[in-house]
Formats: C-alpha cells, sequence, structure tokens
C-alpha cells in the first residue's frame, strides 16, 4: 500500500501538471470505487478547474473551484498516474483534463475516490491523528499518544487515528531505526526510547520522501516511474538475510493479521 512518502511524492509530481487544468470528461469500468457513487462524482469534476492538490495521511485530495472536492486513497495495488497516452491494463479511471489525462491504476480494484461538497466534516477525515512530519507533531504529543494507547508499538504507528501515513513498510524501518522490537507494547516504551523512536520517525519517513518513495510492489511515480528507496531498505521483506548492524539472521513473523520483519538481536 502506498504510504505517507509515496503520497507526498505523487502530490508534489502531480502539483505543476494538474493545477489549473480543466476537467473535461471522466470515465471508469469500475464503479464500486467511488463514494457516494460514479455518477454524483463524474457530475461533481467535469467542468471543474482543480485549484489544489494536497496530501492527508495516505489521502491525496483535489479541491476543485467550485468549492468542492474530491479525494483518493490508492489502498493497496493502486496509483496515480499523468501523461498523453496511458497505457497500463489496470487503469479503472481517467480523467480527461484540458492538457493530459489523469488516471488511476489499480490491480487489486481496492482504491477510494470520493466526491466530497463538505471536506471538514467528512467523517473519514475527521477521525485522522496528527501529521508525523508537521510541526504540531512534537515529542510531547507522541509521548502522550504512547501513554495512552494500548497494544503492540507497531499497531500503534500504523494506527490512522493516532498517527497518519505510517504503514507496514516503514513501521518496520521505523522501529529497526530505533532498536525497538515490533513485540514491544506501547506504553512500556520508556521515555528515552521514546525520543529515539520519534527521532526515527521524523527521519525514514524524510529520507523516504527524498527517494521517491519505495516501489516493492505495485507503487509508481506519476511519470510511471519506480520510487527508489527500495535500496534503503534494511528490514522489510529481507527475511532471513544478515542485519546490516550485527549480522543476525532478519526475522519475519505475523500477528494482529500482518507480517513483522526485525532483527531479533538489535531491536529489543
Amino acid at each position: 500500500m502506498p504510504e505517507l512518502p509515496e503520497v507526498e511524492t505523487t502530490v508534489r509530481e502531480l502539483r505543476n501538471k494538474i493545477i489549473g487544468r480543466k476537467i473535461l470528461k471522466a470515465w471508469t469500468d469500475t464503479e464500486k470505487i467511488f463514494k457516494p457513487n460514479f455518477l454524483a462524482f463524474k457530475k461533481g469534476v467535469v467542468g471543474q478547474t482543480v485549484e489544489a492538490i494536497s496530501r492527508r495521511g495516505k489521502n491525496i485530495i483535489l479541491k476543485l473551484d467550485s468549492g468542492s472536492y474530491f479525494l483518493v486513497h490508492q489502498k493497496l495495488t493502486g496509483s496515480l498516474l499523468y501523461g498523453t497516452e496511458i497505457k497500463n491494463p489496470y487503469i479503472h479511471l481517467i480523467l480527461d483534463l484540458d492538457k493530459g489525462k489523469l488516471a488511476l491504476s489499480d490491480l487489486r480494484k481496492f482504491a477510494k475516490v470520493a466526491f466530497i461538497p463538505d471536506l471538514e466534516n467528512y467523517p473519514d477525515y475527521q477521525k485522522l491523528g496528527p501529521e508525523p512530519l508537521s510541526r504540531g507533531f512534537t515529542l510531547e504529543k507522541f509521548q502522550e499518544i504512547l501513554e495512552k494507547a494500548r497494544g503492540g508499538i507497531k499497531k500503534v504507528l500504523m494506527d490512522q487515528g493516532k498517527i497518519v501515513g505510517i504503514g507496514n513498510i516503514y513501521a518496520d524501518e521505523i522501529l529497526f531505526e530505533a532498536k525497538i522490537s515490533p513485540l514491544r507494547e506501547a506504553p512500556k516504551i520508556k521515555p528515552a526510547e521514546i525520543k529515539i523512536l520519534y527521532q526515527a520517525v521524523k527521519k525514514i519517513l524524510e529520507k523516504a520522501i527524498k527517494s521517491k518513495g519505495t516501489s516493492v510492489s505495485d507503487y509508481r511515480r506519476p511519470s510511471g516511474e519506480k520510487g527508489n528507496f527500495a535500496k534503503f531498505l534494511k528490514v522489510y521483506r529481507r527475511t532471513g538475510e544478515p542485519c546490516p548492524r550485527c549480522g543476525t539472521k532478519i526475522q519475519r513473523l505475523k500477528f494482529g493479521g500482518r507480517s513483522s520483519h526485525f532483527c531479533p538481536r538489535c531491536q529489543k
């Protein structure tokens, strides 16, 4: 699933291509991905001009000149692509603009596209936690989140109601950077460890954005190119490989419905 670095990369790379562009036509072959439905989406966006594009958590938000918005959550296998001719067997949405096309590629068809007249009162938007790279996400705020949390630290990092944008890839990499086991209970992490973990969150996410995200599976940048962060991954999908710090074999455990990759020696 595209996480914060992939979504932020998509937003940044689309910004100078689609802002000011008028939506001329909308096409889909998969109506189930639209909220409330494709007809409402098409009626709301066709004829409108894109005024802004931004990110909130893993959501891409486009503001239209009507004052309405539409939101794209790429889910597991989605990517937003831009070009004049987009050839891809998994395209399920095409917006013809007055210059170029904006398309959603999604192998699994799990993506969500929603037309939203009032963004601030949109229920899913209201439930989101703080942005981990924002000024408001201070060490004190992070400590408060962990003190009130229940369950394992990895689960807390990935809870979009507590902190947005972190998924399986970056939770594994952040915990490795901080030398903290994904098996640890969040409330039992010591203050000194919390500070290290907080710094690791910032460091890993910022580095991944600079590398244009991670393409270990389906994610592609709007140009169709891959992100470059996969070469910097230390533990994610490195099962059986030597830990880059101590040489111990990286382990993979499945709990809470997800796989975690970690070093059993370095991460305590």
